[in-house]
């Protein structure tokens, strides 16, 4: 929706195909027809994504972005048919790449980098369907107010490095009477961290108060206070999710996370005291994992009883530090399929796709199944 409303203004007519839950994709993706077709690939689609390029038709040329191509370029080229890549965000490059095609001058490789919150234009959701899609269980349509994230998590792949970069609020609060006026009232911030600039947050939440809308944040624990709560709280916040990880200190010092065990506690139940629902989102088998650490991430469940929860399996994934160092995290194996490369699977569905001395493929699966039998326990 991003690229879609950066080329719009030129002239183009563009549409978006959501192929997500069709199941006759495949009669819908050899059926199309374009000038120019553009694939979003992450490293778990390399496959699907290879057989759209394999249905769409010859001699039409197919350009493909996202993470993949940003960290493996060579890899993207080599498997999946596609006539050009994008590295990096599209915002401003696919103008130029549009350029060349009609000049029939297409390069193989376009390096997008980072694009500037002004050149960042509103998504074009009147391209898409919104009403399909209900995050939650809601009619829910997100918003992102920043992009980007200056932490150094080991395990994080994202294509804007450290950068942060943040939209006005008065941008923030014209996409959020765009959204009211296609009938939402429930709104999810999907920023990965909307609270790493905490007064700005405030600022934020004071403005959004006249709106009566209800709405759900990412955000991290080391930012959570008790006016921060209070504002979220008179706002119309009914649920706040935390990157809480793991029950362990040893295991968020080797992930990096620059947050204790004891943060992450008390802002769960400092949510929950103001009425808001917390969500945990934890990863399983980062290296160094061990039944100690398992026991305390279970523990840390059972004194803080998240309303919600999330289980990951850790993945080194291209452009996370463990994928470049990993000798440095003791992973003796990794996967060559991509597609074993998903971090959440259907209720509990895991596969592992690294190895290190300790954390065996049996072993990575003991830990996932108890990890994932205590939490539906103890929340359900």
């Amino acid at each position: 929706m991003y690229l879609a409303a950066a080329v719009e203004p030129f002239g183009h007519e563009v549409k978006i195909v959501d192929l997500a839950g069709n199941p006759r994709w495949k009669e819908t993706v050899s059926n199309l027809d374009a000038d120019l077709f553009g694939i979003t690939c992450v490293t778990p689609n390399v496959k699907i994504v290879r057989e759209i390029s394999l249905l769409l038709p010859k001699g039409k040329p197919i350009v493909i972005g996202g993470v993949h191509p940003t960290f493996l370029p060579q890899d993207t080229l080599e498997q999946i048919r596609c006539d050009a890549i994008v590295q990096g965000e599209g915002e401003i490059v696919i103008k130029k790449l549009i350029h060349d095609l009609e000049q029939g001058n297409l390069k193989r490789t376009y390096r997008g980098g980072l694009v500037p919150v002004a050149a960042i234009p509103k998504p074009a959701r009147h391209l898409v369907t919104l009403s399909k899609y209900s995050p939650g269980g809601q009619s829910t349509t997100p918003i992102y107010t920043s992009r980007g994230c200056p932490y150094r998590c080991n395990f994080c792949s994202k294509i804007t490095a450290q950068t942060y970069r943040t939209f006005p609020l008065e941008r923030v609060l014209d996409e959020m009477e765009e959204v009211m006026k296609f009938g939402y009232r429930s709104i999810l911030f999907g920023d990965d961290d909307i609270g790493i600039q905490p007064d700005r947050l405030k600022n934020m939440l004071k403005a959004i108060m006249p709106l009566r809308v209800n709405f759900r944040l990412n955000q991290d624990a080391r930012q959570i206070d008790e006016e921060m709560l209070i504002f979220a709280a008179k706002a119309g916040c009914s649920e706040i999710s935390f990157g809480i990880e793991s029950g362990s200190q040893k295991m968020l010092d080797l992930m990096n996370k620059h947050t204790t065990v004891e943060a992450n506690r008390r802002a769960i139940l400092e949510t929950k005291k103001h009425g808001i629902k917390a969500k945990a989102y934890f990863v399983v088998n980062f290296p160094g994992e061990d039944e100690r650490t398992i026991i305390e991430t279970l523990k840390f469940v059972e004194e803080t009883k998240p309303d919600k929860w999330l289980l990951s399996s850790f993945a080194p994934l291209p452009g996370s530090d463990t994928f470049r160092r990993p000798r440095h995290y003791g992973i003796t194996w990794m996967s060559s399929a991509w597609e074993d490369y998903y971090l959440v699977g259907t209720d509990g569905q895991f596969k592992p796709c690294f190895e290190t001395k300790e954390l065996t493929l049996e072993r990575q699966t003991h830990f996932h199944e108890v990890l994932h039998r205590g939490l539906k326990g103890m929340i359900g």
